[in-house]
């Protein structure tokens, strides 16, 4: 258990209130306006927002519906819609079913084809790092980890990576990310090579290429770029949090529920998660219209004080009984999730074994996060670090 409190990125929200001088708390069920997308809900309840990721025939994906509600579309706007794409997370019934399946079987057979070149790759950037003494562990190691799966899984050169990242934390339109990527596939086709993508193609040759760059972008946005921020976000718990860190590398069986309790505390992701009512429904307490934007809250689900007293208190001892929301729920639930579980453990396990001790070398309070509603990703953690022998 950890001593004391372990600072970490407050909700948007929550950043919000303060900087207006609100006391108030999170509501639970907020309306609020999603852009184009007219009047949604933010839901920061577990309870419901679980309840809601588990039924797929009221709340269905967001990009199936999302033409029923834009307000008055132009012309431009209507013809973008219908000639738009979904990634496998995005669309519902059948189609959801077969790409899902397809992707399934292509990722857990890479993934054992590379597992082991991956976990090298972790070790030796870890251990570069550590020879440094004082280092960014955004730069030094939360990049380079992620850009060595993009790589190994997903074939994906450094120019793509870069857009990738730009989309993430810099707003790059998805419109002309998917533009680049659909070249890239283009090519992958007419040329395959020893990668993730191209085994989707063998697998199920009848998907578009505009299919596989939409599903390519989703692999590599919400699975690889998360794992990096998920990495680095341990990191920043442990560097604030000396018993746990001798804990850990006295037994490494907590290892496990330590990268629970980061992925629930320290969230990377904030408010990742879009769904769309089907039909009539009541969500906490509202009367709520089909075609409505619905948006999980992530981070402020995974510490509901009303479902986990103590859920403002970083613990990687309690276990792993609570449902945290990180990768989503049911259906829908990230299909990264084994690959990242054997990469930040490995990476957790390594950096820990590799020192002695570690700490911030700056107040935590002076740590910047990506101004993004939908991650919780550093700019940067520079830290120090004791090597162990």
């Amino acid at each position: 258990m950890s001593e004391g409190s372990i600072p970490f990125r407050k909700s948007l929200d929550e950043r919000t209130a303060a900087s207006q001088g609100s006391a108030q708390p999170v509501g639970t069920i907020v309306p609020m306006r999603m852009g184009t997308a007219g009047v949604g809900l933010l839901v920061h309840d577990h309870r419901e927002a679980t309840r809601i990721l588990s039924d797929v025939d009221t709340y269905g994906s967001a990009g199936e519906l999302m033409a029923s509600v834009f307000d008055e579309p132009t012309e431009t706007d209507a013809d973008a819609m219908s000639d738009m794409v979904f990634a496998v997370t995005q669309t519902d019934g059948e189609e959801h079913r077969r790409v899902r399946r397809a992707l399934r079987r292509v990722i857990d057979t890479r993934v054992r084809d590379v597992s082991d070149q991956l976990i090298q790759d972790v070790q030796h950037t870890i251990e570069d790092a550590l020879a440094l003494g004082r280092i960014d562990a955004v730069a030094s190691i939360g990049v380079p980890i992620a850009d060595s799966v993009m790589s190994r899984l997903l074939g994906l050169d450094e120019n793509l990576v870069s857009a990738l990242r730009t989309a993430v934390y810099q707003g790059y339109p998805v419109r002309e990310l998917d533009a680049t990527l659909v070249d890239w596939v283009h090519d992958r086709r007419a040329d395959p090579a020893d990668d993730l993508v191209s085994d989707l193609m063998a697998e199920l040759p009848s998907l578009e290429d505009r299919q596989v760059a939409a599903n390519t972008r989703l692999l590599a946005l919400s699975g690889v770029e998360v794992l990096a921020a998920l990495i680095t976000n341990g990191i920043l718990c442990l560097a604030q949090d000396p018993r746990t860190q001798s804990l850990v590398r006295d037994d490494e069986t907590l290892l496990p529920g330590l990268i629970h309790e980061v992925q629930r505390y320290a969230s990377p992701i904030a408010r990742g998660i879009y769904r769309m009512t089907k039909e009539p429904s009541v969500i906490g307490g509202y009367a709520v219209p089909a075609g409505t934007l619905l948006v999980i809250g992530v981070d402020v689900c995974n510490r509901d004080t009303s479902v986990l007293s103590d859920a403002h208190r970083f613990d990687p001892t309690r276990g792993r009984d609570f449902d945290h929301l990180t990768f989503g729920h049911g259906r829908h639930s990230c299909l990264g999730i084994p690959v990242t579980r054997l990469i930040a453990a490995q990476a957790l396990r390594t950096f820990l074994s590799g020192t002695t001790s570690f700490g911030l070398t700056v107040e935590a309070s002076e740590l910047r996060f990506h101004d993004t509603a939908v991650m919780n990703g550093l700019v940067e953690l520079p830290i120090w670090v004791e090597r162990a022998s």
